[in-house]
Formats: C-alpha cells, sequence, structure tokens
C-alpha cells in the first residue's frame, strides 16, 4: 500500500512540472528543406562516362585499362589551376596504371572561368561486373590562380557500364534462283553485350544500276525496296528483313556481293554506320533439261513490241515436234496471239528464236511479269515434257531528242540555247547538258544541269559561252545529252550543230580608211573627166578652124 501511494505521489508531481511547460511554450516546427542548394563552389560536375573527352566509347565487363572521363565546369570568377583528382568507385573497378591501387588523374591546363574542364582516369573493369549504371565519388583539388592554398570539392556522380555491340548480317537462305523473282530474307544480329538501337538498314547501290545491287561482276538485278528500319537488336538476339530480287539469267551461277550501309546509336548514344557485305549463289542453269530458253532482261511497258525468246536445243540429238505454251502471271501483259507454238525441229546443239507480240500496259511499269513455260518435243522416239519458268522486268520508255540549237544574248550575255524533249512514257532523271568545241572552235567546254525531263514538254537549256575573245562567225559545237532512266542506268545522245555569232563588227579605223579610199578615187575620176573635156573640147575647136580655113 506504501508503494502505491509513493508512486501517485511522483506522478502527480511529474505532471505538475510537464504540462506547464506545453502550455506556455509554442510549438516548435522544424522548416523543411529547401529545393535550392545555397552551397556555392568553384566546380560544377557536369558527365562522367567511358572514353576521352567528347568521344564516349562503350565497355564491357573484362576490359582492361579503359579511360572514364569526368567533366567539370569551373563556375566560379576565378580560373583555377593544379588540378587533380582522386576517385572512389565500387569493388570490381581498379587502377589500371597505380601501384598503390590509388585511381588518380591530373589536368596540367589551367580552366578559366565559365569554361569545362574534365579528368580522364585509367580503369580495370572487373569481369565479374554487371553491365549497369554504378556510383563514384570524386575528390578534385585545386588551387585558385592569383590565391595561396588548396581547395577541395568532393563530388557523388553515376556513370554506366554499357556493354559492347557487335552487328552481324547474314542471308538466311543465300542460294538465288536465275530469271525469276526471289524471296530473300537477311538475319540481323548482335553478338555483344550492349543493345543496337534504332537500326537502320540501306543497301548500297551502284551509280549505274538503280535498283539493283552493286555486284562484282554485272548488274540487272531488280529490287523491290532498298531502306528498312530495324528498331532495337538486343544482346544476343536478331532480326529479319525481306527483300524480293528478280535476279536475271545473265547471273547464272554467279556470286552476288550485295553490300549493305547500317545506322545504329550504340550504348553511350553515339551513331556509329558500318557497312556489311552478304554474299548469295545464283544457282547455275540447269542442264538436265533438253531446252533452254533465253529472254530479254526487261520490255517496254505502253508501247507494242515482240518478245523474242531464245530456244537452244542442248543435247546431241535432234528433237521435233516442238510444242511451246507460255502463260504470264500478269493480267496487264498481253501476248497478241495464240500463246502456243509449233517448231518442227531442232538440230542437236542448235537453237532458233520465238518472236512473240506482246503488250505491257503501263500499270505495271517498274514491276517483274513472271512466265510459265509448258513444253512438249520429241527426242530418239520418245515424248518429252517440261516445265520452265522465266522474268522479264517492265520498264518505262523514255525517247529523248534535242532540238533548236542556237544562239542568244540572255541579260547580256551570249548564250548557247536549245530544248530538250522526251516523247516517252515515263520521266527520265539527272539530265546535264555539255557542250563541247569542234574544228578549233575558241568556245571553251561548259555544262549546265536540267534535272528532271519530263514527258511532252520541253525542257529549255542556256549555257552561257566561255571564251578568251569573243565568238564570232560560225562555230561548230557538239551538244552532248545525258540522263538516268528509272533504273539509274545512264543514256547520252550526241548532236553535232553550227551555231552563228554573226560577222564580227567592223572598226573605225578601216572606216576611216575605206572612206579616203572612196575620197581619192573620186578625186581621180573627176581628174580624168576634166583631162576628157579639156581634149574634147580642143579636138572642137580644132575642127571648127579645119572647117573655116577649108
Amino acid at each position: 500500500m506504501i508503494y502505491q501511494t509513493i508512486t501517485l505521489t511522483i506522478l502527480l508531481l511529474a505532471g505538475q512540472i510537464i504540462i506547464p511547460s506545453y502550455a506556455t511554450s509554442p510549438e516548435i516546427i522544424t522548416p523543411g528543406l529547401s529545393p535550392f542548394e545555397h552551397d556555392f563552389a568553384d566546380v560544377k560536375f557536369l558527365d562522367a562516362y567511358f572514353g576521352t573527352f567528347g568521344q564516349k566509347i562503350e565497355v564491357e565487363p573484362g576490359d582492361l585499362n579503359v579511360p572514364l572521363t569526368i567533366v567539370f565546369s569551373n563556375i566560379g570568377s576565378q580560373d583555377i589551376t593544379g588540378i587533380r583528382g582522386l576517385l572512389s568507385l565500387p569493388t570490381g573497378f581498379t587502377s589500371a596504371n597505380s601501384a598503390n591501387g590509388l585511381i588518380q588523374a591530373d589536368n596540367t591546363a589551367t580552366a578559366t572561368s565559365g569554361q569545362s574542364f574534365s579528368l580522364t582516369f585509367f580503369v580495370n573493369v572487373d569481369k565479374n561486373l554487371n553491365i549497369h549504371s554504378y556510383a563514384g565519388t570524386v575528390k578534385v583539388t585545386y588551387t585558385l590562380v592569383r590565391e595561396n592554398g588548396e581547395r577541395t570539392s568532393f563530388i557523388d556522380f553515376n556513370f554506366k557500364v554499357t556493354g559492347k555491340s557487335i552487328i552481324n548480317l547474314k542471308a538466311a537462305n543465300p542460294f538465288l534462283n536465275p530469271a525469276t523473282t526471289n524471296d530473300v530474307t537477311v538475319d540481323i544480329s548482335n553478338g555483344g553485350t550492349g543493345p543496337l538501337n534504332n537500326v537502320d538498314v540501306v543497301i548500297q547501290r551502284s551509280q549505274n544500276t538503280g535498283t539493283s545491287t552493286d555486284t562484282s561482276n554485272l548488274s540487272g538485278i531488280v529490287l523491290d525496296q532498298n531502306h528498312w528500319n530495324i528498331g532495337t537488336v538486343q544482346p544476343g538476339s536478331s532480326s529479319t528483313f525481306a527483300i524480293k530480287a528478280f535476279i536475271p539469267q545473265s547471273l547464272a551461277g554467279q556470286t552476288i556481293h550485295a553490300t549493305f550501309v547500317i545506322t545504329y546509336f550504340d550504348g553511350q548514344g553515339n551513331q556509329v554506320s558500318t557497312t556489311r557485305t552478304v554474299d548469295f549463289i545464283t544457282e547455275p542453269t540447269s542442264y538436265t533439261s533438253t531446252i533452254k530458253i533465253s529472254s530479254p532482261p526487261y520490255l517496254l511497258s505502253a508501247v507494242m513490241q515482240n518478245l523474242t525468246l531464245g530456244i537452244e536445243n542442248l543435247s546431241p540429238s535432234k528433237i521435233s515436234h516442238i510444242s511451246i505454251s507460255i502463260t504470264p502471271n500478269s493480267n496487264n501483259l498481253k501476248i497478241l496471239q495464240d500463246n502456243k507454238w509449233l517448231i518442227d525441229e531442232i538440230n542437236p546443239l542448235d537453237k532458233t528464236n520465238l518472236v512473240i507480240p506482246v503488250f505491257a500496259d503501263q500499270s505495271i511499269e517498274g514491276q517483274a511479269v513472271n512466265y510459265e513455260v509448258d513444253l512438249q518435243y520429241t527426242k530418239d522416239g520418245s515424248t518429252n515434257i517440261e516445265k520452265q519458268t522465266f522474268a522479264t522486268y517492265i520498264r518505262g520508255v523514255i525517247d529523248i531528242s534535242v532540238h533548236d540549237i542556237g544562239v542568244s544574248e540572255i541579260a547580256g550575255k551570249k548564250m548557247i540555247i536549245g530544248n530538250v524533249l522526251n516523247q516517252g512514257n515515263v520521266k527520265a532523271v539527272f539530265g546535264q547538258v555539255t557542250v563541247i568545241p569542234l574544228d578549233n572552235s575558241i568556245i571553251k567546254q561548259s555544262s549546265q544541269y536540267i534535272g528532271d525531263i519530263d514527258i511532252d514538254a520541253p525542257v529549255p537549256f542556256n549555257i552561257p559561252i566561255n571564251s578568251d575573245t569573243p565568238p564570232t562567225g560560225d562555230q561548230k559545237v557538239q551538244v552532248t545529252l545525258t540522263w538516268k532512266d528509272t533504273l539509274l542506268q545512264q543514256h547520252t545522245i550526241t548532236e553535232i550543230d553550227t551555231v552563228s555569232f554573226g560577222n564580227p563588227p567592223v572598226s573605225s579605223d578601216n572606216s576611216n580608211f575605206n572612206q579616203l579610199q572612196i575620197v581619192i578615187l573620186v578625186a581621180i575620176a573627176a581628174g580624168i573627166g576634166g583631162i576628157v573635156f579639156k581634149v574634147r573640147k580642143k579636138k572642137v575647136a580644132l575642127e571648127k578652124k579645119v572647117e573655116q580655113s577649108s
């Protein structure tokens, strides 16, 4: 009972002490953290990355002696010098060139006020590290110019082990069939430890083939597209893109080297552009067949024309009673007669031509048309049946000529003018006109780019005359026009003409000389006339005296 009384008394006394203090003291509110940092320093951290100043590189676990660059800014009002850095990194990063294990770097330059500077440390990256971001701390010591003593700043920063991206390109099926359209699949893979971001692929073309690949032997391959956006290819994975490629018969049995330009962003955000070559093997023409069909590589659109097929007997025996049926896979290509033909016979290892009138609608211009050929013939007393295919590319008609070559004065400058007319059904591109002097003409060679040459609309050209002296009289020139068709194959036509610059002006000295000659001639004529007049006058007087004396 006595203990309860003592406890109650203590509680009452404590209440009397504590309660008045809360009643009389105001509430203390701890101020929150300010969103602004009020510390003022001379050095501010900007960036940290693997690589040298201004040149980021990809790094993966196991790399040794790689540069780690930290970029700062001198935000003070004075220049700083004697800059040194000491780096503290997580376990797994060690110094590449320090025996005592310290990761140090110096900058012997002076960092002017308001300018950036960097410290580059060389580190080893342990092979057991993971690819992600890490935190580090750098101690920077420096001296203000015109001030004694060192200053020190401790800065925390983050950096990333990015991994390395390795790009590979190969054909899913490198074997192609000639004289037909092939479905080609190209595989793009990443064999590295870092991602390939925003991958963009363009097939490299030769200057003269347009939609044709730049092969090591012949051109003429037609593609349905030349640019692919792949997206991101993660490490250890792959992606594919597809091409439809028409392979002409002339490339049978050859290897095609297709070059692709690949652009992507690596783990450091650098844009990388590289090239890869993919090899394709065109299957040889099958010689198990007795008959070989040879077709032209292309036909023209919107014109009547002949499709000439070569029919060759590859066997040492004569074949006879040859029946040929041809069916195009497009309704917009019409065979203008019955699609069946009969050939009496073809001698061993001999050939003949089959001329087929056709019309290709303009709607299939720029496409390849496949044909199925059914053959039936007799050889060595037995009947044989074969089925073959071939294809032709449909291209537009470009019919260009140069007209009205002459000389005109434009803005006080003599120019050779003319018109270029395209009477085809598709436009030509990259037109250029060149004037070349002939027969010791004093005109110098000059050119003008005229660009696209549309159909049924004359495209004028006017090329300023370049010569050391003003040309006069007739000058013989050669006008050469070059352009490219829809396959970007280059074509050239040449016109030779004589242009007239007029007669040379008559000089004032010559005119004065001519006038003087006229005056002299008139004076001489007048003198001669006076002499004749006097002689005749004397003769008349003499005759009168004779008459009077008689």
